[in-house]
C-alpha cells in the first residue's frame, strides 16, 4: 500500500470513529476496481466496507449526483432489495474527513463473485428478479428530466470512429482493424430511429459480474451504485446478460430466458425491447473497441470482447432470441 493510501485509510477510520463511534479491528485494502481507493473492515458493529473517491474519478462537481445515486441505493434497502446498507452523517451519504476526501461507508454483503459468462439458469432467473423489481421501484413515480447520457449521432460515431481506426492503423493493429471493419458496417446503416422508444427512467448502468454476489443460486447483492442515474433502464438488460450468460461457446439461450422469466415477473420485457436493448448496450459501448493498452483495467477487455460478439452476430439477433 502507498503513503498516500495508508494516509487516506487512517483519516477515514478516525473520521468513521468520529462520526459514528465504531472501533475498526482490521482493515484489509481491496485491489479492484478503478482509481477508488477501497477497503474490507472488521469492526464492533460487524463487517463494512468502505471506498474512497478519487479525485480524477469523481472531482468535486460530481458530488450531488453521487447523493442522488446513493439515495436511492438507500431506497431500495428500505424495500428489501438485497443492497448494502448505508450509513449517513447529517444527511449525507458521500462522508468526508477533515481534509475533505470523501468516502461512502456501507455494511459488508455476504455472497461471492462468478466469473464472467458462468451464471446458471438459476442465478439468472433470480437476477432477472433483482432487476425487474428494481427499476419497478426506481421508476414507480414517473419523472421528466434530461438525459445523463444521449443517443450518440450516427455522424459522431462516424467521426468516433476513424479516430479509432488511425489508431489501430498507425499501431498496426490487425485484430482491433479487424474489429473496427465489421464495426464500421453496421454503424454505415444503422437506424439511431429505434432507440426514439426507448423508455428513459432511473436505472444502475453496471451491472457486470464484479457488481453483483451470488449466494448459491440466488443474489445475494447488487453492488456499486455510483453510476446510477437517470438514463435508459433497458442498459439494466444488456449488460447482466453478456456479463454472466456470453461464455466461449456463445450466448447461454437458456439462461437468457431464465433472467428474462425474472424479470417479467415484475415489469415488462418483450422480446423486441430485449434486442433493442443489446443493440443500445452495443451502440453505446462501441467505442471501446481500440488498440488495446498495457495493463487496462481487466473488465474493459471482457467488454470488448462481448461487443464484438454483437457484431459479429449482428444480423442473426433477432433469430437468436426469437421466442424469449
Amino acid at each position: 500500500m502507498s503513503d498516500t493510501a495508508v494516509r487516506i485509510r487512517d483519516e477515514i477510520l478516525d473520521s468513521i470513529t468520529e462520526q459514528f463511534g465504531l472501533h475498526v479491528t482490521e482493515a484489509v485494502q481491496i485491489d479492484q476496481g478503478f482509481l477508488n481507493l477501497k477497503w474490507r473492515l472488521d469492526s464492533d458493529q460487524g463487517r463494512l466496507f468502505v471506498k474512497q473517491y478519487s479525485k480524477i474519478r469523481y472531482p468535486e462537481a460530481l458530488t450531488r449526483g453521487l447523493e442522488v445515486s446513493l439515495s436511492h441505493q438507500d431506497h431500495l434497502y428500505l424495500e428489501g432489495l438485497p443492497v448494502p446498507k448505508l450509513f449517513s452523517h447529517a444527511g449525507n451519504y458521500v462522508l468526508r474527513t477533515p481534509s475533505q476526501e470523501r468516502y461512502v461507508l456501507m455494511t459488508l454483503c455476504d455472497g461471492h463473485s462468478i466469473a464472467p459468462g458462468s451464471a446458471t439458469e438459476q442465478q439468472m432467473y433470480s437476477l432477472g428478479r433483482v432487476v425487474g423489481r428494481m427499476h419497478k421501484l426506481l421508476n414507480a413515480q414517473p419523472a421528466s428530466l434530461p438525459l445523463y447520457w444521449e443517443v450518440r449521432s450516427q455522424a459522431s460515431m462516424v467521426r468516433n470512429w476513424k479516430a479509432r481506426y488511425h489508431q489501430a492503423t498507425a499501431r498496426q493493429s490487425e485484430d482491433t482493424l479487424s474489429a473496427l471493419e465489421l464495426q464500421r458496417r453496421i454503424i454505415d446503416r444503422m437506424d439511431t430511429g429505434i432507440f426514439a422508444d426507448c423508455e428513459r427512467g432511473w436505472g444502475h448502468r453496471d451491472l457486470f459480474v464484479d457488481n453483483i454476489l451470488f449466494s448459491a443460486d440466488q443474489v445475494a447483492a447488487i453492488l456499486d451504485f455510483d453510476r446510477l442515474h437517470f438514463v435508459y433502464p433497458e442498459f439494466d438488460i444488456a449488460r447482466p446478460i453478456l456479463s454472466c450468460a456470453l461464455s466461449e461457446d456463445g450466448i447461454g439461450l437458456d439462461r437468457v430466458r431464465a433472467f428474462v422469466t425474472g424479470y417479467r415477473e415484475y415489469t415488462p420485457l418483450p422480446a423486441s425491447t430485449l434486442i433493442r436493448s443489446v443493440k443500445l448496450t452495443w451502440w453505446k459501448e462501441a467505442e471501446w473497441i481500440a488498440v488495446p493498452q498495457q495493463d487496462e483495467f481487466p473488465p474493459l477487455v471482457r467488454f470488448r470482447q462481448e461487443n464484438h460478439w454483437i457484431a459479429a452476430n449482428w444480423d442473426r439477433l433477432n433469430d437468436i432470441f426469437a421466442g424469449i
